[in-house]
């Protein structure tokens, strides 16, 4: 063993890192006499893969607690860093193996090891280190101290929380506070907030992380306090108050919410509003909720510009339009003096607004639109027109049919389609133009006005279009109407030469309910194309579900793929007897995405039983 220990010290010296490596390789599973030197030594090699060798080959070998407080001395080297950072991963992943060398290193002398202990029973994360750091609440060095009250907010032991206060009560070090009021954030459920925290917002260096931590744990009690910090010359204080109140009005009663409303009421017409109209920030998702909240509560038209510059947001698009319909005709008014010098976002969203609301008297101001710059006011625009029943905007929406923008081209024939209740002679006329071009895409368009106007003689007739995207959209126009004298002509679309056509048929039986058609839809099971099985089988589960049953019967042992999954969604939702036979045999399925299928539809059969 001597010998083979002194190849591998020798191998441990090479140059070549690979050599270095598979020496490592060897030591695994080796009792540690002899060998310990040589893991530890090449914990510190210039090479990470060298180095991550070593600790496998440590923790392979299944160290005792001496062998772990070895390498816990290796924190100790001040002029390795990547020494220290292995001896750190091989203690992690010991976990609390390392527990009882832990606990009696978190005494050492030396406060950047202690710290370095503190940390790792913070990685390693088990209930075993909550008192040993409550201890090191206490410590002489406030790194130690300040990763201590880390370590705990990361532990999530509740039961700490009085102990995190009285320690910040007793330790006027802004560093630990700091740490201490994150793990507090944490850790402590919504209450009233001992005195010992809140007046840490008298200081100004602590005032913006008292606001964050009153945010997450902070009942109503707090909002005196909040409300003052609106005031605050520290902008991230403001923010912070903005965001502590909107978290704590989100988690409160019905009776609570109308007091707060009271009070940020008061604050319309406030100069203190201008503050707070400077903390917009696109990119703080929560600042923006806050403030679109903010501007409900206080009912204040100053905040109207930052609402129009959200807009842009999918995920505040309908709060900012109740907002902005709150403030009534003065808001309104304001929105509309704001237009012409308004970015895209915000014309995009007075134009929403005006569709909105109704508001016909601004009905020059959405005309203007349609002929914007920008295809998303555009879009808008349209929509807006059809709203406000702008039959006077029918040749503008015609050309915008032909717009290159797609967004804007679909808006633009959806708000024809709406006009045709209030003017069905003049979209008539427009459907028939469409119909009778040579351009497929007016064809296509056709087919959604006949559709809007109830002529379904035309709109058959488009379901034997030359093109196959007209047929296509005709098809799917008919079963949307489920207009029930077209089952022929479904049928004959059937074994249409596009399978897009064919899918589209498929459904539009399935809504009409044709049951003449179950006998052409089973032929069609035999179709080449996976995609129309799969809708031609809907189709026949909406029409006989007791006949789809016999089919399922006959076809799944020979199914696959896209098909069978379709099968089992149909049989999960009958979860007869039957079914679930059938669910079952899929389970051992080769195919692991129809196995995964079948396990899930037979979980969700079971559980309705």
């Amino acid at each position: 063993m001597t010998t083979r220990l002194q190849e591998i010290k020798c191998s441990l010296q090479s140059d070549d890192e690979e050599i270095r490596r598979s020496a490592l390789q060897a030591l695994k599973g080796v009792p540690f006499t002899g060998s310990l030197a040589l893991i530890f030594s090449a914990m510190g090699d210039e090479s990470w893969r060298v180095r991550k060798e070593s600790v496998e080959a440590f923790l392979s070998s299944s160290p005792d607690e001496p062998a772990i407080d070895k390498l816990l001395e290796l924190l100790r080297n001040e002029d390795n860093a990547g020494l220290r950072n292995s001896a750190a991963e091989a203690v992690i992943r010991l976990g609390t193996e390392a527990a009882s060398p832990l606990m009696r290193m978190v005494k050492d002398p030396d406060p950047d090891v202690r710290k370095f202990i503190v940390d790792l029973m913070g990685a390693i994360g088990d209930p075993l280190f909550v008192q040993p750091l409550l201890n090191a609440l206490q410590d002489c060095d406030v790194n130690v101290a300040s990763a201590a009250a880390e370590r705990l907010g990361s532990l999530g032991d509740s039961l700490v929380v009085q102990d995190l206060v009285q320690a910040i009560a007793a330790n006027q070090a802004v560093l630990f506070r700091f740490s201490a009021l994150g793990a507090l954030s944490a850790l402590a459920k919504p209450s009233v907030v001992p005195e010992e925290i809140l007046s840490l917002a008298d200081h100004d260096i602590l005032r913006k992380a008292v606001f964050d931590c009153l945010g997450s744990i902070s009942d109503d009690s707090s909002i005196p306090l909040l409300l003052n910090g609106c005031y605050s010359q520290q902008k991230g204080s403001r923010a912070a108050a903005v965001k502590a109140m909107f978290k704590i009005y989100g988690r409160s009663g019905s009776e609570v919410r109308y007091k707060i409303t009271d009070d940020l009421r008061s604050m319309n017409g406030n100069d203190v509003i201008t503050g707070l109209l400077n903390l917009f920030d696109s990119r703080d998702s929560l600042l923006t909720e806050a403030l679109i909240w903010f501007s409900v509560a206080t009912g204040d038209i100053r905040f109207i510009p930052v609402l129009l510059e959200s807009f842009v947001d999918e995920r505040f698009t309908e709060s900012i339009l109740n907002a902005l319909k709150l403030f009534g005709p003065e808001g309104i008014s304001k929105v509309v003096e704001l237009y012409p010098a308004s970015i895209e976002n915000a014309r995009n969203a007075i134009c929403t607004l005006i569709g909105e609301c109704r508001y016909s008297e601004y009905s020059d101001l959405v005309g203007r639109s349609l002929k914007d710059n920008s295809a998303g006011v555009r879009t808008a625009a349209a929509t807006a027109a059809a709203r406000l029943g702008m039959i006077s905007s029918i040749p503008d929406l015609v050309s915008l049919t032909d717009d290159t923008d797609p967004n804007v081209s679909s808006s633009a024939v959806s708000s024809l389609q709406e006009l045709a209740s209030i003017d069905r002679s003049d979209i008539l006329s427009v459907a028939r133009q469409f119909g009778d071009s040579e351009v497929p895409r007016h064809r296509r368009h056709a087919s959604l006005l006949y559709a809007s106007l109830g002529e379904n003689e035309r709109l058959l007739l488009l379901a034997k279009d030359e093109d196959p995207t007209v047929r296509k959209a005709a098809v799917n126009a008919i079963g949307r109407l489920r207009i029930k004298s077209a089952g022929t002509i479904l049928v004959m679309a059937l074994v249409d030469e596009n399978p897009d056509v064919r899918m589209a048929a498929a459904e539009a039986l399935g809504n009409i309910n044709d049951n003449s058609a179950v006998e052409a839809l089973e032929h069609a099971l035999e179709d080449e194309d996976t995609w129309v099985r799969c809708s031609v089988l809907k189709a026949i589960a909406k029409i006989d579900r007791d006949h789809t049953m016999s089919i399922i019967k006959r076809v799944h042992p020979d199914a696959e793929g896209l098909f069978m999954i379709t099968c089992l969604q149909i049989l999960e939702a009958d979860c007869s007897s039957d079914a679930i036979l059938i669910i079952k045999s899929s389970l051992a399925n080769p195919d692991p995405d129809i196995a995964r299928h079948a396990s899930m539809s037979l979980e969700r059969c079971l559980s309705k039983k």
